[in-house]
């Protein structure tokens, strides 16, 4: 059967009941398991990013009060672990068939990757358990039939899975973005007239080959700026790219847990891969000039600059110094250029989509509670 006529056929098929978030005693009592089990589903790594893994951390942080956490890893994924462990959350191995051997079943379950492996079975196996499946996309790739599909790019596609049954969320009112950055968003942002602090983030990745000619085309505008890295999640070299002179710049690596929200908010220019770092910088109203990784992160790039929200300088493969240069000078001297890519960015993301997403979360698994108890009363 071709992938979607899968999706046609799995879309149609009812929930036969909720799993889990309900148990019954001998005289029909129910009581709602404490802490139950939330799956999330996510990958993470140097050649597909670290977007997903950051995301779904994010919710499962504003869904923890109430749900534990589980990550479902492959088993070349150190990082989703990793990023798992450190929040003291566990990760189990991404298996269709032992997964559901565990105990208790999960309340819900969360997709967030591009890694297509294995979601058709387990969203059947989902399906006819009962267990409600949250998906969450970009540019409407990799449609899923769950009961709840959240986009929250730039330009979203409407996703081609007929389902009566499934809610749509589109737009950057749903951007999944640590709610740390909500927090800045309506924060008066001082735009100095002259730019004195810039913070590069291009991405959590190897970026080995391209820090380097960021780097460059500061170091040829000739300031004394204040330059400040975002490191990352995978060591390429960091340590050696600092220890080389970048004179008259002055630069540094964020240490690891120094406020990314903070730096960019302090921040006169922002550059930044096409990214979530992107919609960090301009949820904060930090002017953002931009390159993309991938022919994907340049959609999102031309469309954010076709909100007057950042200035696109194209595939960061492309990338030659002079032309960071020149942007810088062109940022520098219009003034009202800057402050309309500061007003236009906070007008695209406000940093609370992921606590409206959370909130949807725990509406649909609270629904689908109250019809088990329904069903299991009459």
């Amino acid at each position: 059967m071709a992938m979607r006529d899968k999706l046609l056929t799995l879309a149609s098929t009812p929930p036969r009941r909720a799993g889990g978030a309900v148990i019954f005693s001998d005289n029909r009592v129910f009581k709602r398991i404490s802490k139950q089990p939330l799956w999330i589903r996510t990958a993470a790594g140097p050649a597909i990013g670290f977007g997903h893994v950051r995301r779904s951390i994010t919710l499962g942080r504003l869904l923890s009060d109430v749900f534990l956490p589980v990550f479902l890893a492959d088993p070349w994924d150190e990082w989703t672990r990793a990023q798992a462990s450190a929040q003291n959350w566990r990760s189990v191995p991404f298996d269709c068939e032992s997964l559901w051997k565990l105990e208790p079943a999960p309340a819900a379950l969360i997709i967030d990757t591009r890694e297509t492996r294995g979601l058709i079975q387990m969203l059947a196996e989902s399906r006819r358990r009962g267990i409600p499946v949250i998906s969450i996309h970009d540019l409407g790739l990799n449609p899923l039939p769950s009961d709840l599909v959240v986009d929250g790019s730039a330009l979203p596609v409407a996703y081609d899975v007929p389902s009566p049954q499934t809610e749509f969320r589109y737009g950057t009112s749903y951007m999944v973005l640590d709610p740390s950055f909500a927090a800045f968003h309506n924060r008066k942002k001082h735009l100095r007239k002259q730019v004195s602090r810039v913070v590069v983030n291009l991405g959590g990745g190897d970026s080995k080959e391209y820090y380097p000619r960021v780097l460059r085309g500061l170091r040829s505008w000739n300031r004394n700026l204040e330059v400040t890295g975002i490191p990352g999640f995978t060591d390429w070299g960091q340590s050696h790219l600092r220890r080389l002179d970048w004179s008259p710049l002055r630069f540094r690596w964020a240490p690891r847990g120094e406020p990314v929200h903070s730096l960019l908010f302090d921040a006169d220019i922002a550059i930044t891969a096409g990214g979530l770092s992107a919609f960090e910088a301009i949820c904060v109203g930090t002017p953002l000039i931009a390159v993309a990784f991938d022919e994907l992160q340049q959609v999102t790039l031309t469309a954010l600059a076709a909100a007057n929200a950042c200035f696109d300088l194209g595939l960061v493969a492309s990338l030659e110094p002079e032309k960071l240069a020149e942007s810088l000078t062109a940022l520098e001297r219009d003034f009202s250029l800057r402050r309309r890519l500061s007003e236009s960015g906070r007008q695209v993301v406000d940093g609370r989509g992921a606590e409206r997403v959370a909130a949807l979360i725990r509406r649909l698994v609270h629904d689908r509670s109250d019809q088990t108890v329904g069903m299991a009363l009459r």
